[in-house]
Parts: C-alpha cells; structure tokens; sequence
C-alpha cells in the first residue's frame, strides 16, 4: 500500500524560506492572487515571536507532467520546471510568500516589506508610523548575517538590554520550527478533492480554480467569456449559469467525459476552438427550458443543463425533434424529482449525456 501522506517533522522557518527560494516549492497557478496587507502579515510575524503556532502548510508532491501548473511570481527566482517532481504549495500560499519578502526585504504587490520592522525595545513587530520613533528596524536585518551583527553593535552601545532583545528575536525565528505536510501519490482527481477541501483564509479552492487556470492565455479567458454569457439577458432572468456547467460542459464536449481529470485535460487551444460551439449549446439548453415553462430559477437545473447542451453541440440541431421531445422531458422530471444529480455523479452525467445522443440519433 502506497504511503499517501507524509508529515515533516524536521523543518524550521528559514528551512521553509529557502525551499521556496531555491525554486524546491512552487506556486502553482490555480492559487489565487496575493492579497495579504501589511497589519495582517505583522500579526504573523508577532504569532511567530510570541511562538504561538500559524498552522499546517500542505504540498503536494506531483509529477513532471504537472509543470505546466507552476505560476510565475516575479520577485522569485526562475528555476528549471524541468525538474522530475514537483512541490506545490496548497495552502499557506499567502503566509509563505509574506514570510520570503519580510525576510528578504523585497518590494513586490505594491509593499515595500522593508518598511516592517521589529522594535526590540518593544518587543513587536510593527510597520512604524512616526519615524522619529527608536529602535524601529527592518524585519529584514533579523535574517541577513551582516546586518543582524551591525545592529547588534550599535544596540549593545545604547543598551545590553534591547540588544539582547535584538538576539533573541533572531534565535526565535531561526529555531521556529514549521509544520509541514505532504500529500503523495495522488491521482489528479483526488488532488481537485484536496483542493475544495482545504481553506484558504476563507476562500475554498475548487476545481474551477484549476481549469481556469490550465485553460487561460492572452486569446482565452474562461471567467471573461462565462461573465458574458450570463449577461445575456434570458440567462440572467433565469438566475445565470454556475461555473461547473461551463467547465462540465467543455470537458464533455470535447472528451464526451466530465471528471475532473477530463476538465483538467482542457488548455488554452483546446477551451477556445468549442467555446462558441458550446456557447450555442447551452443557449439551445435554455431554450429548451424555457419552452417547458421554466422561466425563473434555474439554480437546480443546472446539471440538466450540461446533459442538455451535449445534445445540441453533437448533433448540431436548433432543437429536439418533436417526436422525441416528450421522451427527454419525462427523463428531465424523472432525473430532477428523483435527484438523480444530487450527488454531481460524473457517470450519470456522461451516460445520460450519451444516451440522449443516441436516442435522437436513431
């Protein structure tokens, strides 16, 4: 049986920092954007002096294959992808990268991080408001070898006291030690699991995350062109489209599956050249609703929908065939009052999905 988790007992903070640093820990590009300000991350760093815990940072191990993830951040260096294995930060995103650019006195996200200081006097670390006020010195000198000396001297001339304050702050953070924990041997789909269950202050990760992402480029926007089609106006009166049906139906129209690992399959070229299809598709799909009397919210029938537009986008018809048309509204009732999608079962999905073709194309 393959060991699926591994905890870290042996990491300390600069261990953290250099991992990320030397390119060993990647930012992949499904993590959302940066968005810490500076109070939070100066609570984070008096949690770390205090040395209350600031939680779990979780990798996931994943092969070569999977470089095609790996965001680039501009303040961090650039590394071989070429590299056998791969490990993805899967939360703690924010923390790491606040902890790297304090540390290493970086300017990046509009944050000047050398302007986070430690004031040995006080004990804390603060972004300072007055700068008259003393002993207000840069996070940055805590980790840099010959700054932490230089300062050391000058405290040591105004006072033992806030320099060995000064001291201990550094043996503090350079002893902290971290809690990491690895996910291995994962199959993709199993990962997206991971991915929509760990929080990210408060913003859960799905797998849309991870689609938008492998299909995004310059030409191609999956939020842009889905905020374009829900502002048309039949689907916004009925309550618009959720993002699983666009990225169920992409995946099925192009792979005639819809697991994750099909989603995920998507890129850029791919995503673009049926986007108008599937487009027309779904708008045919909401036709169909709303010629069966369903004209307000849509928001249960949204599975139905990716059943439905498969039809359309492989058969290339404006409609059902009259002679068929009772035969998919009894399976549309049937499925909705049985909650036959209650589970989001992708098999179901892709059989009814198939039948339906079939059916209509006999």
């Amino acid at each position: 049986m393959n060991t699926k988790i591994e905890i870290v007992a042996d990491w300390t903070l600069p261990k953290l920092i250099d991992e990320l640093e030397k390119g060993n820990i990647k930012i992949p590009m499904f993590q959302r954007d940066y968005v810490w300000e500076r109070p939070k991350i100066v609570l984070l760093l008096n949690s770390l002096y205090l040395q209350y815990p600031i939680g779990t940072f979780f990798m996931w191990i994943a092969p070569k294959e999977y470089n095609r993830f790996v965001r680039t951040v501009d303040d961090l260096p650039n590394h071989n992808t070429e590299n056998q294995q791969f490990q993805f930060i899967l939360d703690g995103q924010q923390r790491l990268l606040s902890l790297y650019r304090t540390f290493r006195g970086l300017e990046a996200e509009g944050i000047d991080y050398k302007q986070i200081c430690f004031n040995p006097a006080k004990k804390k670390f603060k972004v300072p408001r007055l700068k008259s006020e003393k002993y207000n010195i840069p996070a940055y000198k805590l980790f840099d070898n010959r700054e932490f000396d230089e300062t050391l001297n000058s405290l040591t001339v105004d006072s033992l006291r806030i320099a060995e304050n000064w001291k201990n702050a550094r043996k503090i953070l350079l002893e902290y030690p971290v809690s990491v924990v690895k996910t291995l041997n994962y199959e993709i789909d199993d990962v997206v699991e991971i991915f929509e269950r760990i929080n990210q202050g408060g913003k859960r990760l799905t797998s849309f995350d991870l689609v938008h992402a492998t299909t995004w480029s310059t030409e191609f926007d999956l939020k842009e062109k889905m905020k374009e089609f829900n502002s048309m106006q039949k689907v916004a009166k009925l309550g618009a489209l959720n993002d699983r049906v666009f990225t169920f139906s992409l995946a099925m129209n192009a792979f005639d599956d819809c697991r994750s690992s099909s989603q995920l399959k998507l890129n850029p070229e791919i995503a673009k050249n049926i986007w108008i299809k599937t487009r027309n598709a779904l708008s045919k799909a909401i036709d169909f609703l709303i010629d069966m009397s369903i004209k307000t919210d849509i928001s249960t029938y949204q599975t139905h929908l990716i059943v439905l537009q498969y039809y359309f986008f492989k058969t290339n018809s404006t409609e059902i065939p009259e002679e068929h048309r009772k035969t998919v509204e009894k399976w549309f009732w049937d499925s909705r009052f049985a909650k036959r999608y209650s589970t989001l079962a992708y098999k179901k999905i892709k059989d009814d999905a198939i039948w339906m073709v079939e059916l209509l194309n006999e």
